[in-house]
């Protein structure tokens, strides 16, 4: 008879299947967010395309962020795919890290209201951190309690420790930087994310980064 906590093949499958869920209705939350200025305070070509840069801080929050949640979901679908099975507490972490997804949204509207605010800057990097967090004690658990695929060796397995951490520390120099000024902070930050998403396999960029 199969205990509650035994891992299970099943479990993983359940896990993949929430996940996309999750991060389907986080990247259609941060789009909603932009919103088309009113017809009422509209009245000329000049106005409306005030009203469009005034929306400025928005497009540039929502980028970040579709940018994060991409990001993020390339990572622990990569996870997935090198995880064989999965027990409760594996699962509790997962939904932990896809708590924080779902609060993505939240900090983005927050630094899309406050731009020019430290604070709003650190909140949002918070937010990143414990994505990091979760996502790092999901993979060291599975490591750990032999849920992983059979043919997974020790460089997959250090990839995967290292990829994490270069991007919690880049991140954390974006954090950073909102002690000059917080644009300087998001530039950086939107910059990581960017050469994350975009940096061609094998080259500097992408090793520099793992």
């Amino acid at each position: 008879m199969k205990r509650p906590l035994e891992p299970s093949a099943e479990g993983r499958g359940r896990i993949v299947g929430i996940t996309d869920g999750v991060f389907a209705i986080a990247l259609t939350l941060i789009v909603l967010e932009i919103r088309v200025p009113t017809h009422e305070a509209v009245h000329s070509e000049s106005e409306l395309l005030a009203a469009i840069l005034a929306l400025a801080p928005r497009f540039l929050t929502y980028a970040l962020s579709f940018l994060t949640l991409t990001i993020f979901w390339f990572g622990q679908q990569a996870q997935h795919g090198l995880i064989a099975k999965s027990d409760r507490r594996l699962a509790t972490l997962n939904l932990c890290f896809l708590a924080f997804i779902a609060l993505l949204p939240f900090s983005t509207d927050l630094l899309a209201d406050f731009l020019e605010f430290r604070i709003a800057v650190l909140v949002y990097w918070l937010n990143l951190l414990m994505l990091g967090a979760t996502l790092f004690a999901s993979w060291w658990y599975a490591d750990r309690n032999g849920m992983l695929a059979a043919d997974i060796d020790a460089e997959t397995k250090r990839v995967v420790y290292q990829r994490i951490v270069k991007a919690q520390i880049l991140w954390a120099i974006g954090a950073a930087l909102s002690l000059v000024t917080p644009l300087a902070s998001i530039a950086f930050i939107l910059l990581v994310q960017l050469i994350y998403a975009a940096a061609p396999r094998g080259s500097l960029l992408r090793k520099i980064i793992g």
